[in-house]
């Protein structure tokens, strides 16, 4: 029987954690693939990715993009309040979700309180989106800060598994490559994988009024192309006891090389789900998914020990609720 209550813990067995990290590395993959993979029937599979959707440890099925590819730029707005009650600030942030380009709306135990993460076209609009977004917050601003993405990636969970083939988890998600002219159907089917990325075929040509044949062609284009980049999971941390942190990191003058090696760091550590580099006040905004504060502490403990040369600080912000999260 589903709880549907967020805040009792979940106990995952292996097949649970192979299954996991199955729909997290292609989500799109069928369950008789996942079967073989894991070593259950087709309909044990089908029975445990329902059984963790009713029970909300799987909250959405994600098509990643590389934004770049789109001609999409991010940015995101970090902000600390005053004179706000939490009443007030959850009417503003319904207002938020409704916001098409706001794809990442997060509460935040630390120097900031709320964070967003904007999407738009050109360089251009991020001052007068950057202005709309402030403008629901007028009188209860304390501090704000901007940082604008010029790289990013996405990371499969390797945690889940120990797996160590750190080679194959990236997908990205912002880099330097130009963008790619979309006709209007294909912008249509990349609406449909956001809404749910393991959306059946059929169900999408469907709803699109157009044959299986086609979406399917036009699908494997835009993989081929990497301008779809991957499809992952998005999971409940509370009731599998994980936590989630963002940091903010501070280089101080460093070397391209040494910048590099910890960029493959990030890379190759499992526990490590997001690679952002900025141009703002700090550099890097790597995240973790960890079981625990001490795991999260000896993860950046190892940082500054290993890097202590070009890490001029870190600044930790625990991700208390994600309110929206979608790539596209």
């Amino acid at each position: 029987m589903a709880t549907n209550n967020p805040s009792i813990e979940f106990k995952l067995d292996l097949k649970d954690r192979k299954i996991l990290y199955e729909l997290d590395s292609d989500a799109r993959q069928p369950c008789s693939k996942i079967a073989k993979r894991v070593g259950l029937s087709t309909e044990v599979v089908n029975y445990r990715i329902k059984r963790l959707e009713e029970e909300g440890i799987i909250t959405q099925y994600q098509c990643v993009l590389n934004l770049s590819k789109l001609g999409i730029r991010q940015f995101k707005i970090c902000l600390s309040f005053q004179h706000l009650s939490p009443i007030r600030l959850e009417e503003i942030i319904g207002k938020l979700k409704k916001i098409s380009y706001a794809k990442w709306i997060v509460s935040c135990k630390s120097n900031w309180d709320l964070i967003i993460s904007l999407e738009t076209k050109s360089i251009e609009e991020i001052d007068s989106i950057k202005n709309a977004i402030l403008s629901l917050f007028e009188g209860y601003i304390n501090k704000k800060a901007i940082s604008i993405c010029t790289e990013a990636s996405t990371f499969n969970r390797n945690y889940l598994l120990e797996n160590k083939n750190y080679l194959e988890r990236e997908r990205i998600l912002v880099n330097s490559d130009k963008e790619i002219k979309l006709e209007e159907i294909d912008l249509e089917i990349l609406k449909k994988l956001s809404e749910n990325a393991r959306k059946p075929l059929i169900d999408i040509a469907s709803e699109l009024k157009k044959s299986p044949r086609i979406i399917d062609y036009r699908m494997k284009q835009m993989i081929k192309y990497k301008i779809v980049t991957g499809f992952r999971i998005a999971l409940n941390y509370k009731k599998l006891n994980l936590q989630f942190y963002k940091t903010f990191i501070y280089l101080d003058n460093p070397k391209q090389e040494r910048v590099n090696k910890l960029i493959k760091y990030f890379q190759a550590h499992k526990n490590i789900i997001h690679h952002v580099r900025v141009i703002g006040n700090w550099d890097l905004e790597p995240e973790f998914e960890v079981y625990s504060e001490a795991e999260f502490d000896k993860i950046i403990n190892d940082l500054k020990q290993e890097f202590s040369d070009i890490i001029k600080n870190i600044e930790i912000i625990t991700i208390s609720k994600e309110h929206k999260f979608v790539y596209f």
